[in-house]
């Protein structure tokens, strides 16, 4: 295991996307949602994905110093053309127009399209509740090229991970944040758990015949992704893909970049709310605030450490690793550092081990 601090982090991913055409802006906004991941203890969306951006960048599938633009919009929706860049770039673009218009009118829809992988959805919710917005993230048709996820009965692949996330504000409590992919794992979990040489939990995968497996070489020799709760999380990853990708009409962007995007022909919906419609704002924040201090209330169960909020987790695990450093694979640390060396980066400016 390898320990960096996240400025060590930030600083070698910034090199690297400028080195693979990103203005320093585009670079920053990629490198920091990166970090930010990590910092929140999901690996699985954070530094390690800087090996696969990069090759997507050379193959064409991510243009690196394109950015998001609007389409056609109105008062309450937009429709928001991410140009093939950085998901990163184009997801933060949405949500300030998503919480703009919210702000505004009380609601707002924003669709996106010509969007690659976004990352971890829930640093979206997170800026819109910072801002006193609710905002519900759908990331669907991650699947294309790249389908990852069997439907709950079936033996063949067809959808990606099809995340979701939301965001609620609170008052001086901290804010709820829900976030999941609709599969039992993301598929970057099994990257890391492929880097680490460790099992997955029973019940993630199936192997390339449909049989239940925990070795995250299965995933890679053709096997596939389960939904979370059998029914229940496929159920979710329809609603995921028809909203995500069908709603949005991303199917109708896909060309304009060769090969179409590394995840394959991807839509994202966002749908925002402000609480002052409905409710005083003062009155809204004591009422959340209430409801989250009797949960936290609810003495432990045996064993357990006790309830934790939605969100919670993500807030230790920052306090801790802003402290203690970010760990992570010796295996994906040196294909990062392969990395930034294949894209010119000298070997005086590569940080050691």
């Amino acid at each position: 295991m390898v320990v960096q601090s996240p400025n060590t982090l930030v600083e070698l991913s910034q090199k690297i996307f400028e080195a693979v055409g990103s203005p320093p802006d585009i670079a920053r906004r990629v490198t920091t949602a990166l970090v930010d991941a990590n910092l929140c203890g999901h690996d699985s969306h954070g530094v390690i994905r800087i090996p696969t951006y990069v090759d997507a960048v050379r193959e064409g599938h991510v243009v690196p110093d394109a950015r998001p633009s609007i389409i056609r919009q109105t008062a309450v929706t937009a429709l928001v053309d991410g140009h093939w860049t950085f998901g990163q770039v184009s997801a933060a673009y949405a949500t300030e127009v998503a919480i703009e218009k919210a702000k505004q009118s009380g609601v707002s829809m924003v669709g996106i399209v010509r969007c690659n992988h976004i990352g971890r959805l829930g640093e979206y919710a997170t800026m819109a509740s910072d801002a006193g917005i609710v905002l519900m993230v759908m990331a669907g048709g991650f699947g294309g090229r790249g389908v990852s996820a069997v439907p709950y009965g079936g033996s063949k692949p067809l959808f990606g991970t099809n995340p979701i996330a939301v965001g609620i504000p609170a008052g001086v409590q901290p804010d709820i944040l829900v976030d999941f992919a609709t599969t039992a794992v993301a598929a970057g979990k099994i990257e890391v758990a492929r880097a680490k040489k460790v099992p997955l939990p029973p019940g993630s995968i199936v192997d390339r015949e449909g049989r239940p497996t925990t070795d995250p070489e299965d995933y890679y020799r053709g096997g596939a992704l389960l939904p979370f709760g059998g029914h229940k999380g496929y159920a979710l990853s329809v609603m995921v893909e028809l909203l995500g990708r069908v709603m949005t009409g991303a199917d109708s962007y896909a060309e304009g970049v060769r090969g179409g995007p590394v995840y394959g022909h991807s839509g994202t919906l966002m749908l925002a709310m402000d609480p002052s419609v409905f409710v005083d704002p003062e009155r809204y924040a004591a009422t959340a605030d209430e409801t989250l201090v009797r949960l936290k209330a609810v003495p432990a169960a045996p064993g357990s450490a006790g309830v934790m909020i939605p969100g919670e987790p993500e807030a230790r695990s920052r306090a801790e690793r802003l402290t203690n450093g970010i760990p992570l694979a010796e295996e994906t640390w040196e294909r990062i550092l392969a990395t930034a060396r294949a894209v010119g980066i000298p070997e005086a400016e590569l940080p050691s081990a």
